[in-house]
């Protein structure tokens, strides 16, 4: 057993967990309207069950701010004033329903996990959990392990801070992020009133894993104005929006897609559409970990549309770039410490650190861009952002012991 392993609360852990999944606190972009949360149930879960778990520790300052941020605050017990900051997000994605959640937990040994509507959660991806507690939903909803595990470890690493002060550690700072999902986590995060000196976003996959490289990433929206005529009279009148958006998809590269894409290669996502003859509205990622490679995508983006404003005579175009944020490593680069004891809090947890790129984004990379390096570590969970997600609990346990020992090493380091 490693070193602070023995003073996890497994069961209070796990029943955090299973408390907060079951809450549906989905995102919706289309919904999202100036500073606000996108989703009122958001704020609901925020104000009705972070902020009395966070009063039930009797942390300082905890607050909810106007654009549905949970912050709060636990005074470290070494002499120094370094800050260190633990980031998790309260939404779920909307890309699977997303509730409301019924938990289902497994004793898991072997085979698939059958679920309803003919979710199968295969044997391949449970077969490193053998004898682990496995929670899953019941198969019509995702599970919410993003980013809920991120919450659950950070309270009961905190829960164990406190119940153990001989565990040296600086002034912590929590924030708890609506909207992660959907872009907007950390839009109007006051980085300077949150006080933290570096950070970490508790949002991964694997215990193991510091993710401190990121895509950059465009997220375009093209937007088709076609010529509607009827039917019966449109003959060289007509310009179906609908046909012109095939022909732009169709023209994109066949092997540059999310499914046929891995490690550093960048692609090209058709993610929404939405319209009608008259008018189309193409959602679309664009990524890459090269920024320039990045450019070069949104320029062949805007020769694509030229070319079909040739072909479709009429129709009118408009591509929004929307750039949303670029890679983090090079930022992080300029405090490495900040890897490295991360990689030192893995390593006393019994694990080996390894630094896989994140084909994704997180607030973190958002954050470290505006100034507070923030890479990410990992919560547990499995096959995010679907029917078919799952934690261990056991795994869970490893990701909050991951919390410990990094507040403590930072403490070390940084002790009077």
């Amino acid at each position: 057993m490693s070193r602070y392993e023995q003073y996890i609360n497994e069961e209070r852990l796990k029943s955090n967990f299973v408390k907060m999944v079951e809450i549906d606190t989905g995102s919706c972009e289309e919904s999202k309207n100036g500073i606000e949360p996108s989703t009122q149930k958001q704020v609901e879960f925020a104000k009705n069950m972070l902020i009395p778990i966070l009063e039930n520790l009797k942390l300082k300052n905890i607050k909810i701010d106007k654009t549905g941020i949970v912050t709060a605050f636990l005074k470290g017990n070494i002499e120094n004033t370094f800050t260190i900051g633990l980031i998790a997000h309260m939404d779920t994605s909307e890309q699977a329903p997303t509730g409301p959640v019924n938990v289902k937990i497994h004793e898991y040994e072997k085979g698939d996990i059958e679920l309803l509507e003919e979710t199968i959660i295969d044997e391949t991806d449970l077969k490193p959990y053998k004898n682990h507690t496995i929670i899953t939903s019941d198969g019509t909803t995702l599970l919410g392990a993003d980013d809920k595990a991120g919450i659950s470890e950070i309270i009961e690493a905190v829960n164990v801070l406190i119940e153990h002060p001989e565990i040296k550690r600086p002034n912590i700072k929590i924030a708890i992020t609506p909207d992660e999902e959907i872009g907007e986590g950390v839009t109007y995060f006051d980085i300077e009133n949150f006080g933290a000196d570096i950070a970490y976003t508790v949002d991964g996959s694997e215990a193991e894993n510091i993710e401190s490289e990121t895509f950059n990433a465009f997220n375009p929206e093209i937007i088709i104005k076609g010529i509607p005529v009827h039917c019966g009279h449109a003959y060289k009148k007509m310009v179906n929006a609908i046909e012109v958006a095939s022909s732009i998809i169709n023209k994109l590269p066949k092997d540059e897609k999310p499914e046929t894409t891995k490690d550093r290669e960048g692609y090209y996502h058709v993610d929404s559409i939405i319209g009608n003859v008259n008018k189309v509205v193409m959602k679309m990622l664009v990524r890459d970990f090269d920024f320039q490679n990045a450019k070069k995508r949104i320029e062949k983006l805007k020769d694509i549309i030229k070319i079909s404003e040739q072909k479709y005579k009429g129709c009118r175009i408009e591509l929004k770039e929307n750039e949303k944020y670029h890679n983090m490593k090079e930022k992080l680069m300029e405090r490495p410490e900040v890897i490295e004891y991360a990689k030192e809090a893995i390593k006393r947890s019994g694990l080996n650190p390894k630094e896989p790129v994140v084909r994704g984004g997180t607030d973190g990379a958002m954050l470290t861009l505006r100034g507070l390096l923030t890479p990410n570590l990992g919560t547990g969970g499995v096959n995010f952002h679907s029917k078919k997600e799952f934690i261990s609990v056991q795994t869970m346990k490893k990701c909050c012991e991951n919390v410990i020992n990094l507040v403590n090493v930072w403490a070390e380091k940084f002790e009077i």
